[in-house]
């Protein structure tokens, strides 16, 4: 170092010298420090309250479970409890499913009498209904009281009773609709000849639905005694058992409420994860701002050192300070032989040496 000075001394000697550089205008290092903004602090997350949360949900969903665990046992119980009630009632369901099948078929007679008596009973009414009509449009009963009034008319006209010729045109109009008549009347008596009695089919028809009715009636009654027996049965065999549509229920809520516990541990993980990562952008920015902030100072330092040793008439670099350990070290030049070394050495080497190969390095190395 001595060397070095004297030479740049020699040179400067030597070589006229340049005229300064203008200064450029540069802040001084109080300004690029209040520059510098300082991050807002941001809390820690804090590990232990948030693994307390998820072990209170935990053990909530823990007790759901054992609870399910529960319900699924007593609905198996009932289960099997129905299936023997089943055993036990089968018999009686048996009769009762015949009871209302019977019951069916005498429903379906009663029908079938009814509509009969009632296709009946309209036509009936239908036919008498057009009788009365056409019998109130007919003046003769008979073809014979027609036919004689007809002969009268003509004998009135043949003996010249009549006075004028409008009183001989009323008469023979009368004669051309009573001899119309007579089809009308032929057709009446054709009708009422067709008129049947049909009493002894209709009390035949109001007997079988009597019958239906009765048997209907007979097996309502079965079937009332044979439910009462079905519900004592059943209520021996399902003593004591648990309320399955309860049990259900509850098994829908405790289903209900372990979604809600896992959605609040997906909110609670979520909540901390965020937190975790605003602290950790509150940490880089931090470390960047003290980065600056010494570097800042280290500049202040070297700047403040440079001038006293201008100012004492001493080379600049004479005792520099310096953040490097090494410096001054007695032995700082065989570390740094040994620094260099150990990186190139690192390049010829393995960088994962597998365990296996170790393994069996230090078992030859054992053995004799």
């Amino acid at each position: 170092r001595r060397k070095m000075a004297e030479d740049a001394e020699s040179n400067a000697t030597a070589t006229p010298a340049e005229p300064p550089a203008e200064p450029k205008e540069t802040k001084s290092f109080e300004e690029r420090l209040a520059e510098l903004k300082k991050p807002d602090p941001v809390p820690n997350p804090d590990q232990d309250q948030v693994n307390e949360k998820l072990s209170r949900l935990n053990a909530q969903i823990g007790q759901c479970d054992k609870r399910l665990s529960e319900i699924k046992a007593a609905l198996d119980k009932a289960n099997s409890e129905r299936d023997k009630s089943k055993d036990a009632t089968k018999g009686v369901i048996e009769q009762l499913k015949a009871q209302r099948a019977k019951m069916q078929v005498a429903s379906r007679k009663k029908e079938e009498c009814f509509q009969q008596l009632k296709d009946m009973t309209q036509a009936r009414q239908a036919q008498q209904k057009s009788l009365q009509d056409m019998r109130r449009s007919l003046k003769f009963q008979d073809v014979g009281e027609v036919e004689q009034r007809v002969r009268e008319l003509e004998a009135q006209i043949e003996q010249g009773q009549c006075k004028n010729m409008k009183e001989e045109k009323s008469v023979l109009q009368e004669i051309k609709q009573l001899n119309a008549m007579k089809r009308t009347i032929g057709e009446y008596q054709s009708q009422r000849s067709t008129v049947v009695d049909d009493t002894e089919t209709k009390a035949s028809l109001e007997a079988r639905k009597a019958a239906a009715v009765a048997e209907i009636d007979a097996c309502k009654k079965e079937c009332e005694k044979l439910e009462k027996e079905l519900d004592s049965k059943r209520a021996k065999t399902t003593e004591g058992a648990p309320n399955v549509n309860e049990l259900w229920k509850e098994q829908k809520e405790l289903y209900g409420q372990i979604k809600a516990y896992r959605a609040e541990i997906r909110q609670v993980n979520g909540a901390f994860k965020e937190e975790v990562n605003k602290w950790r952008d509150y940490q880089r920015v931090l470390n960047n701002f003290k980065k600056a902030q010494g570097k800042i100072l280290a500049e202040q330092r070297r700047a403040e050192w440079e001038a006293r040793k201008i100012a004492e008439g001493e080379p600049v670099d004479k005792d520099v300070p310096t953040d490097d350990p090494f410096v001054g070290h007695p032995f700082a030049d065989e570390i740094y032989q040994c620094s260099d070394l150990e990186k190139c050495l690192a390049v010829y080497l393995p960088k994962d040496a597998p365990k296996a190969d170790s393994s069996s390095d230090a078992k030859a190395a054992q053995a004799p």
